[in-house]
């Protein structure tokens, strides 16, 4: 297998087989906010996950916003904030004054690894 940290097809190949988002998953053993289906995480989550500073996941998202988007990563604003926010605030230190929240899918933490 060639490196994934390099080859962004690599990266899609298997982030793209469900199978193997499944399993890693279970081995793992992340949990996130389950929300409309899908597990979400905040910027801390991922951080303390990866035991990297919220300004190193600032400058990636920032450096690989595209690949992120394309699997996963969502700004929540306005209503869908809202209703997040009903659901997960007592999980969100900020939750009373943010306006938006990045949050990723298991998809996008997974790009970190």
């Amino acid at each position: 297998m060639n490196d994934l940290t390099i080859s962004n097809i690599e990266r899609q190949n298997v982030l793209n087989n469900h199978y193997a988002i499944e399993r890693i998953k279970e081995r793992l053993g992340i949990v996130g906010m389950e929300y409309k289906g899908e597990y979400r995480f905040t910027k801390k989550m991922v951080a303390d996950f990866y035991e990297v500073d919220i300004s190193t996941i600032d400058r990636y998202l920032t450096a690989y916003s595209e690949e992120l988007k394309h699997n996963g990563y969502v700004l929540y604003k306005g209503k869908n904030l809202k209703d997040f926010k009903l659901h997960f605030a007592h999980l969100i230190n900020e939750a009373s004054k943010i306006t938006q929240l990045g949050l990723f899918n298991f998809r996008a933490f997974l790009i970190w690894n």
